[in-house]
């Protein structure tokens, strides 16, 4: 038996970005007393995870769409959640992208709870991770397991 009948619970979909420029700095940003990735859910005009995902780094981190480069997707996520119309299944399409760029002046997005934006360099990773979700700690780990030094990503 599946998961989603396991539960029964409504699926949504959702995607984001793990995004990292020039330097190999990861942009992380600070919401609900966490650390997470952008991500949202796909809207009715959209018809490809891959646009939703550059469309919601955009509108949370304020970086330019024509700086953000999709390299490929890393992996998807599930958790159980809460919106409008109650309990939900979310499934999350998470996207590698590459910023043309140094580390930009990034913009929170406050009205979506988002209050801050940060760069991080990957030595440094280790000691934002008592505060990043373990979901996003697993999108992280897979792309800095599998990914991260491929020359040609």
């Amino acid at each position: 038996m599946s998961l989603i009948k396991t539960l029964g619970l409504p699926v949504i979909q959702s995607a984001g970005g793990l995004v990292y420029n020039d330097d190999y700095h990861v942009l992380l940003i600070f919401k609900k007393g966490k650390w997470d990735l952008p991500k949202g859910g796909l809207s009715s005009k959209e018809n490809s995870h891959t646009k939703t995902a550059v469309r919601e780094v955009n509108e949370e981190t304020g970086l330019s769409k024509d700086k953000l480069d999709v390299k490929g997707k890393i992996v998807s996520t599930w958790h159980s959640t809460r919106n409008k119309k109650g309990q939900v299944l979310k499934k999350t399409h998470w996207y590698l992208m590459h910023y043309n760029g140094k580390d930009a002046d990034v913009t929170p997005h406050l009205e979506e709870g988002i209050i801050e934006c940060r760069w991080v360099h990957l030595s440094d990773l280790d000691s934002y991770r008592p505060l990043i979700l373990t979901r996003i700690q697993y999108v992280i780990d897979f792309w800095l397991d599998n990914l991260a030094y491929e020359t040609d990503i």
